[in-house]
């Protein structure tokens, strides 16, 4: 061999372990979130010590407090600048707070506190109290003099200066009391004093005004030596532009800051592409996933999907090379969490994935599943948990369309507004998707006949896929323990329910938008006969449920049935 031959090879070994790296060699991050209530309220502490358990049996790495996670800090800190806003939060309060910020910390789990932004102190943004923000310091809604943007630096340094433990502070933006779907930064005046054509901002699109509300919150970050991250969450396709537009500014200024991509846009739709902020950008970032189901289920009743989150991991990695963190929601409301009901597999697939995103996804499943429901059971209830994934997909959705209330029967209210605003999201989120999309204005404008049949065929179908269900477990009764038996059957058996509930529940409401706008007696006939179906089920809910049950409420049922008996009866004496 001689030495030409003899570097090149060591040139190669130095260079190819570097080189040859690919996404499959790569490790990354866990975080779990879960809503603040479940660290400050007293009635959850027994869920708290077990998540705990949970978050050091997984290996956590991070914690993501959301629902007012960072807005509970606000009460206790002093804004440089700002003498006028007190503090207003109590030291029982503070001190259970701190407390658990300090289990985190001493375990070495990265904190990140999360919510609604850009708030400010005070009822809302119109409001009258003096002391809301903008009747404190009036002179901030001229944004020439900067003021604004000091009090969120200010605010956002005196945070982490306050509250050392916390290593990062997430923002959202839509769907805050400043920055909504309608109102756009409202509180400031949008009519300049007479100087307004010297001003700074007099050529501001509405994305500078994100992207300087974003520097303000990174400088106080920076400041403290923490992190700001922004949730890219967005509704609709103008809110995404306006927001990457602004991102793709600050990445373009060097600004350090982190992303956390939802893996498609808005909140959880299976229905759903990617996340185009996640494709379009390369600052370091997280992927998150809802594995509890705010929309399908709260873990009440399963809804199992590791192949999709795998699918849309990969996808996501292969995308973007700076995704360095795998996050999922593992707490709703209350007690409505995924850990130690069948939705954990959400999480433990999850897990599995940060450390190889390319493991086979049926070595997942039968891992968890025979350590849970031992080895002769575990091959059907896979079957069983599966299904749900399809089970939820046919009856909490009509085409990616909400057609329930946040998991629950939807009032009539609710559903005639999340439909509409579901429906024209999913148009402009696939405009070449012609054909669904002929279906979804169809269902969404002007339901047809042909519209309620494939309504009730997708819902029929769900029926039969759970009773299979029900059946395949009723087959390995005496290879479960009682325990196990008793709350699959029992989740099995409310998810049938449900689905039979959905049936009429759809079919009226369609046959309520035919009769308010193209109105028929034997359509009118029909919708009578949905109600009177409803009533019915409503009896036999309250037996069996009660009328508080989270998913099937009787007086839920029963109040969407008055309130379209009200409105047909108000139509017809006109």
């Amino acid at each position: 061999m001689n030495y030409r031959t003899l570097f090149t090879i060591l040139l190669l070994a130095l260079v190819l372990p570097v080189t040859g790296q690919t996404e499959k060699d790569k490790q990354y991050n866990l975080a779990v979130g879960f809503r603040l209530g479940l660290l400050m309220d007293p009635t959850l502490e027994g869920n708290f010590e077990m998540t705990k358990k949970k978050i050091l049996e997984y290996d956590v790495d991070e914690v993501r407090i959301y629902g007012g996670g960072n807005a509970i800090t606000y009460k206790y800190i002093d804004i440089k600048g700002f003498p006028e806003i007190k503090q207003q939060g109590n030291p029982e309060e503070l001190d259970k707070y701190k407390k658990g910020l300090k289990w985190f910390k001493d375990h070495g789990i990265r904190i990140t506190l999360s919510g609604g932004e850009p708030s400010l102190p005070g009822m809302d943004y119109y409001s009258k109290d003096k002391n809301s923000f903008f009747n404190l310091y009036p002179e901030a809604k001229y944004l020439e003099n900067g003021l604004l943007w000091k009090f969120y630096e200010e605010r956002t340094y005196a945070l982490f200066k306050t509250f050392p433990q916390v290593d990062a502070t997430d923002y959202f933006l839509w769907e805050t009391p400043i920055l909504d779907d309608l109102n756009y930064f409202p509180g400031i005046k949008w009519q300049k004093p007479i100087t307004w054509h010297k001003g700074e901002n007099q050529y501001y699109s509405l994305a500078d005004y994100l992207t300087e509300f974003m520097a303000a919150v990174i400088r106080g970050a920076n400041r403290a030596k923490k992190d700001f991250s922004i949730l890219t969450f967005s509704h609709y396709p103008y809110q995404e532009k306006l927001l990457l537009e602004s991102l793709k500014e600050l990445e373009r200024r060097n600004e350090s800051f982190l992303m956390v991509h939802k893996s498609q846009p808005g909140d959880w739709d299976p229905y759903k592409g990617p996340n185009n902020i996640m494709m379009q950008t390369q600052t370091k970032a997280s992927l998150l996933f809802d594995g509890v189901g705010e929309y399908w289920g709260r873990s009440l009743v399963p809804y199992c999907f590791p192949e999709e989150i795998q699918t849309r991991v990969q996808h996501a990695i292969e995308h973007n090379k700076s995704i360095q963190t795998l996050a999922m929601r593992t707490y709703w409301e209350d007690d409505q969490t995924l850990f130690n009901n069948y939705n954990e597999i959400n999480l433990y697939a999850l897990a599995r994935f940060a450390k190889d995103p390319y493991i086979d996804v049926e070595e997942v499943w039968t891992d968890w599943a025979k350590g849970k429901f031992g080895e002769v059971a575990a091959p059907t209830m896979i079957k069983v948990l599966k299904r749900t994934n399809d089970i939820g997909n046919l009856v909490y959705y009509f085409k990616g369309i909400w057609v329930q209330e946040h998991s629950k029967i939807a009032s009539l209210d609710y559903m005639t507004g999340q439909v509409l605003h579901t429906g024209k999201s999913m148009i402009n989120w696939n405009p070449d998707d012609i054909k669904n999309n002929a279906l979804i204005e169809a269902f969404v404008y002007n339901p047809t006949e042909e519209i309620i049949k494939m309504a009730i065929a997708d819902r029929k179908q769900a029926l039969a896929m759970c009773q299979k269900s029900i059946a395949d477990v009723a087959s390995i009764k005496k290879s479960l323990s009682k325990e196990e038996y008793q709350k699959i059957k029992v989740e099995l058996l409310i998810m049938e329910d449900f689905v039979k509930v959905s049936l009429p529940h759809i079919e009226a409401y369609l046959r309520y938008i035919i009769n308010r706008d193209h109105p028929t007696s034997q359509n009118l006939v029909s919708l009578s006969n949905c109600l009177e179906e409803l009533k019915g089920m409503a009896l036999q809910m309250d037996k069996k449920y009660g009328a508080e049950n989270y998913l099937i409420s009787s007086d839920t049922i029963l109040k969407f049935v008055t309130d379209i008996e009200q409105r047909v009866a108000t139509s017809q004496s006109k």
